[in-house]
């Protein structure tokens, strides 16, 4: 172990995974018209938490979410569906267009979900407040 000229270098294991999640992020990202701003601070956001990177890496391969993480009781799954209600409020169609981006609300959920996590009370009292409609 550690023999020179093995091949291994002591100490240094290299996981590809990483790498392979963050070119996928990405790509979703592009695809998605969201800024490489938005994207890189995101990235960041999702490597600090191990939960929201398990459930990135769970979407990037099932095209689904794995649900398993809740903040103030909501699952990334409420948070598409709370961003897709929010679509069609603000382009008044009613039910999911063709035009709307659905890989966008993804990723607009994961990032809500980190709102949520870095300042609960706040996001929180936005996602109850409503879509400022009138209610009956």
């Amino acid at each position: 172990m550690g023999r020179k000229g093995s091949g291994f270098v002591q100490g240094i294991l290299y996981d590809a995974t990483k790498i392979k999640v963050c070119q996928a992020f990405y790509e979703i990202c592009d695809y998605a018209e969201l800024s490489r701003e938005w994207a890189d601070g995101m990235w960041m956001d999702i490597l600090s938490n191990r939960q929201i990177y398990k459930e990135l890496t769970y979407y990037i391969e099932h095209h689904t979410f794995l649900d398993e993480m809740k903040v103030c009781g909501y699952s990334l799954c409420d948070l598409y569906v709370w961003q897709m209600n929010r679509y069609n409020l603000i382009k008044d169609t009613g039910k999911n267009s063709r035009t709307c981006n659905k890989e966008k609300m993804a990723m607009l959920a994961f990032g809500t979900m980190m709102n949520l996590l870095k300042n609960p009370e706040e996001y929180r009292k936005r996602l109850e407040e409503g879509q400022g409609t009138d209610k009956l």
